[in-house]
């Protein structure tokens, strides 16, 4: 038994930004390898030569572990084209974002081998693919030399980082990179297996959207118009929308820029806003802000409405070219300001500056609109914030599953494990990590089972990160709540309506479980809901003192599975808190939960359906919830193992970290035609 290191090249015909084997015109043109402490020199086999290929097959299936570089891209080119092994996995890019402890970091092969000092990669095939050749276009020298050298890099990194994760200081990380690589190894399946979509079904939803969108945009328009005159108005500049809902026009952008310390630190961070007194943010906005008035468009009498004219030529001859109206600047008129106060008229303040003038993002209107009592202001912010949110509907989700539906006629999307700080996944082609909560997306029906009669079945853990909260705080309250079958959110609803702010349970859904994330501001009612919270649950308000505390003294967080979070420079502020609070009492929550009890139970799940033999397949895993294409003969089965694997999940936890089962976890679970129209399993 030896450890085996991998890499393959492809030829990536059509789009390059697609190198996947689901693409049926990309071809499997190299493979390298090499067994540490057998094999002096790197071996390459290419597609002509069989018995090559058999003897790399054989290798592969003897091998204790296999360790490759971005190993789901070698995993699924090796799974597609017929090669596969039991062998442990490891993935040296899952290696070196452990030992990142969360910060920010090279993760590529090239970087990487800079910063190690190891063999470096060759620029041969980068040249290639610039002049619009592939790997095979190489000749066969240039082509063994370069995935030599890449196989090569891979091995010493891999020995290297190995001494590091043996040190004292870094050896809890090990259990964490064990466990991402073999959810790495089950990503790969996820990836493979795809998702059925009803094109027909997407398409309607399109439609809808279009229609949706033309409404709005006509709304907008004609209100805008109402709110500023005749003055053009572009809802896609936050520097013009700033004007129309703070009604005042900056001026002097370099200034205020200057006075608000807008931009960034050395370390890239957004800089502090100043602290200001009332009279100095007055003066501040006198110096750098005009009033906006309503306006009144004149044509232009220099050039008629036509923002532009033709000169002379001494010869009376008119120039070829037409010249902008100076007048007019050449809009064709000019703008007089009327006496009546424009836009909303919302009060800025310091908090909201911005490089433009004022905030105008989703969050901010979002805040605006819970703050105003008028209508109008209420229906114009309600439908920026949709009409912002169709475009992105549209662009990033039903565009980005057309184009990511590969020959085969499946979307297959491309999970994330090396992105977030958290360990949590993202999702690329597209990003199914972002869809809305809830069943009530329409993209979500155009999701679909492969099979004749099948359902998708969802399995969700119920208030995970609150009950891993409770857990890793050992808070009492919480312990209590959960055996009791408290309602969290009823609870929240009703403080936020005694304070002042009517909430349905549902919309009280977002203010529950922000103090678990730092959350501190908000609403007069959000911030009484705050202080209640920490007043109920004493046991998560101080785990959060502890874990601050731990970070201002060692500049690090380390979870209770020995994931590590660093914090360099964390301070303690004038409040008392952790400069980086929010981050201190965040990550190791959503950590514990989403990136490993998740996997933990998505790992069991998969297993468990191989094991069984069984035709349906884990297709997606969102946060905290798992998606099964369930075939028609086995969704009794699934409705049986599928909620016990997830609450296995526990015990595994348990047995693989030592976190003690202080409160248990519980799931729900929802079957249907399509990944919107659920209902819920009794």
């Amino acid at each position: 038994m030896y450890d085996l290191v991998v890499d393959l090249e492809v030829d990536v015909h059509g789009d390059r930004s697609d190198p996947t084997p689901y693409n049926n015109q990309n071809i499997l043109s190299g493979i390298g390898y090499l067994r540490i402490g057998m094999d002096t020199d790197p071996v390459c086999v290419f597609p002509d030569n069989p018995d090559g290929i058999d003897t790399f097959r054989s290798i592969l299936k003897d091998a204790r572990c296999v360790i490759a570089h971005n190993a789901k891209f070698d995993m699924s080119w090796l799974r597609e084209t017929g090669f596969d092994t039991e062998a442990k996995l490891i993935d040296t890019m899952i290696n070196q974002y452990v030992l990142n402890r969360g910060q920010r970091g090279p993760l590529s092969l090239s970087a990487l081998a800079e910063i190690y000092g190891v063999t470096r990669k060759l620029d041969s095939l980068s040249q290639a693919l610039d002049a619009g050749q592939n790997y095979s276009d190489l000749d066969k020298e240039t082509q063994v030399a370069y995935l030599s050298a890449d196989v090569l890099a891979t091995a010493e990194i891999y020995q290297k980082q190995t001494k590091i994760l043996q040190d004292e200081d870094s050896k809890s990380l090990v259990p964490i990179r064990d466990l991402m690589c073999e959810f790495c190894s089950v990503l790969t399946d996820i990836e493979r297996s795809g998702m059925a979509i009803d094109l027909e079904a997407l398409n309607k939803v399109d439609q809808d959207y279009q229609k949706e969108q033309e409404e709005l945009t006509q709304f907008l328009t004609k209100y805008t118009s109402h709110l500023m005159g005749d003055t053009p108005v572009n809802l896609g500049s936050p520097e013009q929308m700033s004007e129309v809902i703070y009604s005042c026009k900056l001026t002097n952008k370099a200034l205020w820029k200057d006075i608000m310390n807008i931009g960034t630190d050395a370390r890239g961070k957004p800089k502090r806003r100043p602290h200001m007194s009332l009279v100095e943010f007055k003066d501040a906005l006198k110096r750098c802000f005009e009033r906006s008035y309503k306006t009144k468009a004149m044509q232009c009498p220099s050039c008629q409405g036509r923002g532009s004219f033709y000169k002379t030529k001494k010869s009376g001859e008119r120039f070829k070219n037409p010249t902008k109206c100076s007048g007019c600047e050449g809009s064709g008129f000019i703008y007089t300001d009327t006496k009546q106060r424009a836009g909303l008229n919302v009060s800025p303040s310091v908090a909201l500056a911005a490089s433009g003038g004022f905030k105008t993002d989703k969050i901010t209107l979002s805040s605006l609109l819970n703050k105003t009592d008028n209508p109008e202001a209420k229906k114009f912010l309600e439908s920026i914030i949709r009409l912002s949110a169709i475009d992105t509907y549209r662009s990033s989700f039903i565009e980005g599953i057309r184009k990511g539906i590969k020959s085969d006629g499946l979307l297959h999307a491309n999970f994330n494990q090396c992105v977030t700080a958290t360990g949590r996944l993202s999702s690329s082609n597209p990003n199914l990590q972002n869809f809305p909560k809830g069943k009530l997306f329409p993209v979500r029906k155009a999701f679909v089972s492969r099979f004749d009669g099948g359902q998708l079945i969802e399995i969700d853990y119920s208030q995970l990160e609150f009950r891993v909260a409770g857990i890793l705080a050992r808070d009492p309250k919480i312990k209590q709540e959960v055996e009791l079958g408290f309602d969290v959110h009823a609870y929240t609803a009703q403080v936020l309506t005694d304070n002042g702010e009517p909430t349905e349970r549902g919309p009280a859904k977002a203010s529950t479980f922000r103090p678990l994330y730092g959350g501190t501001t908000g609403t007069p009612a959000q911030m009484a809901y705050f202080r209640e919270f920490f007043d109920k649950y004493q046991g998560v308000f101080q785990w959060h003192i502890e874990l601050q505390d731990q970070a201002i003294r060692t500049e690090r967080v380390v979870t209770a599975t020995g994931r590590q979070f660093e914090f360099p420079g964390v301070h303690r502020t004038r409040h008392g808190t952790a400069s980086a609070k929010t981050q201190i009492v965040n990550y190791p929550v959503q950590s514990v939960a989403t990136a490993e009890i998740v996997p933990l139970g998505v790992i069991i799940l998969h297993k468990t359906l191989r094991r069984m033999q069984l035709k349906s397949l884990v297709i997606n895993t969102v946060h905290d919830s798992v998606l099964v294409d369930t075939h028609p003969d086995e969704i009794n089965i699934i409705k049986q193992v599928g909620p016990q694997c997830l609450l296995d999940a526990q015990q595994e936890a348990t047995d693989r970290f030592g976190i003690d089962p202080f409160i248990p976890l519980a799931v729900e679970m929802s079957k249907g035609k399509n990944w919107m129209e659920q209902e819920d399993f009794s």
